[in-house]
């Protein structure tokens, strides 16, 4: 399927903003659905989806069987669409917006949706869960959440693992796959499995329910060791066996202050379908850093549109250097460390880009396309020859700061660039006729 990471992901001094997701309460049965609209109440044609039959398995169990993602995300394409137009916004700043969902990833309130409500406030998605519980760390944790989330903008942050293209984990990775909102479930009397359309790529959890008990000795993964027994309609799986490199959510799944965690995390899921609604509750112990269980908020997706189905989707870790706080100070990162430094001084210095670049343009019509630019500098002044299978081709531009507008010419053709210069790399975007594609370079040695 086709999705928006429904954040920012800008290649200039603007940040990186929001996915997300979460679980659970005490009580099993959801609070009644709030009123709706006479515009959004669905048709008799279109039943709303906990109101439809629960499958069930030979065994009288719930299927959780089949593909889930939002309605209320992933409203499916426009009747009419320009191709190319809606991948790449570009602001007056320079800043560039590219939202991988493409078209079909409206907010518009369109057909059936699931609503979530967390205490008490009813939503069709509160992605970063802002009005969830936060973990109930012990003083000395919760001081080191707040001093993150204290200069985070937004949802992003240089600490969070996501932006190191690390897997989420469980629990921040186990509905809809953390930030995607994709998830296959494949059930049968053995194993429940989930596959997941998210970073760092496509991954899956085996939930084993014929009976076992919990590997002895495990070495610590991203998603541990899972074993699960129905209780009634809903399958409660507990999950051990976890590292200590994901974060409980925060970022693009929330809440805020769900970032740390050690190695003795205890994870005990509730999942439960009703009609086409499927229902995460969750309770998360951590004896090293909570002060008690962290019962988190719950959370509801749905079975997709028909037709829709899982695809693969990569992660590359571009985003983490064009971060910038609350005060728009940029983090410059290096390794595992994000050290600020002022806009202002960013802003007047002219990066040395003169030399050779090994360049990448992603087109969605031939495909990655690769090409060499050898760049001579005089200033805040460019031009070069970017060679290319269609032969020597001149390039000339100008450097704003980090802020690099350039121009290709081939014969009577212009293809304008727009980029940013963050150490050895180049990042933006090449228009080429109508069409917008990502470009990437990094310096040749």
């Amino acid at each position: 399927m086709r999705y928006s990471l429904g954040r920012s992901m800008v290649v200039v001094a603007a940040g990186v903003a929001g996915l997300c997701f979460l679980p659970w309460c005490v009580a099993q049965d959801a609070a009644p659905a709030p009123k709706t609209s006479a515009a959004s109440k669905p048709t008799p044609s279109k039943p709303a989806p906990a109101s439809k039959p629960t499958p069930r398995t030979p065994d009288g169990h719930p299927d959780l069987s089949g593909f889930y993602n939002l309605g209320d995300i992933f409203a499916g394409d426009p009747v009419e669409e320009k191709p190319g137009q809606h991948v790449v916004v570009r602001s007056a700043d320079g800043s560039v917006f590219f939202d991988y969902g493409g078209a079909n990833a409206g907010s518009e309130q369109v057909g059936t949706k699931v609503l979530q409500t967390q205490n008490g406030k009813v939503n069709l998605l509160d992605r970063t869960c802002v009005s969830c519980e936060n973990p109930p760390y012990k003083p000395e944790y919760m001081a080191k959440a707040k001093a993150i989330g204290d200069v985070m903008h937004g949802d992003t942050s240089p600490y969070d693992p996501q932006y190191d293209c690390k897997p989420y984990g469980v629990p921040r990775g186990s509905l809809r796959g953390g930030g995607g909102f994709a998830m296959q479930i494949v059930q049968n009397a053995q194993v429940v499995a989930f596959l997941y359309e998210d970073r760092p790529g496509p991954y899956f959890r085996i939930v084993y329910v014929d009976g076992r008990s919990h590997t002895k000795d495990l070495d610590p993964s991203y998603y541990g060791d899972s074993i699960g027994h129905w209780e009634g309609d809903t399958l409660v799986v507990d999950v051990v066996g976890l590292n200590d490199e994901t974060w409980l959510g925060s970022g693009t799944v929330g809440p805020k202050l769900a970032m740390m965690h050690s190695d003795q995390l205890h994870v005990v899921e509730r999942w439960t379908r009703t009609g086409d609604v499927l229902a995460y509750e969750a309770t998360v112990e951590d004896p090293v850093m909570f002060t008690k269980p962290w019962v988190m908020t719950p959370r509801r997706t749905q079975i997709a549109a028909p037709g829709d189905y899982i695809r693969p989707t990569m992660c590359l870790p571009l985003d983490k250097s064009h971060l910038v706080k609350e005060d728009e100070t940029p983090y410059i990162s290096s390794g595992s460390s994000a050290e600020p430094t002022t806009v202002a001084a960013t802003a007047k210095a002219i990066p040395n880009i003169a030399g050779s670049w090994n360049v990448q343009i992603y087109s969605t019509i031939e495909g990655v396309m690769n090409q060499r630019w050898a760049i001579k500098q005089d200033g805040n002044k460019i031009a070069g020859t970017v060679t290319s299978k269609n032969g020597d081709l001149p390039l000339e531009g100008t450097l704003d700061g980090a802020y690099l507008e350039a121009t290709v010419t081939d014969g009577q053709k212009k293809y304008d660039v727009r980029a940013t210069v963050v150490a050895k790399d180049i990042d933006g975007t090449i228009k080429i006729n109508r069409n917008e594609f990502r470009l990437a370079a990094k310096e040749a040695h």
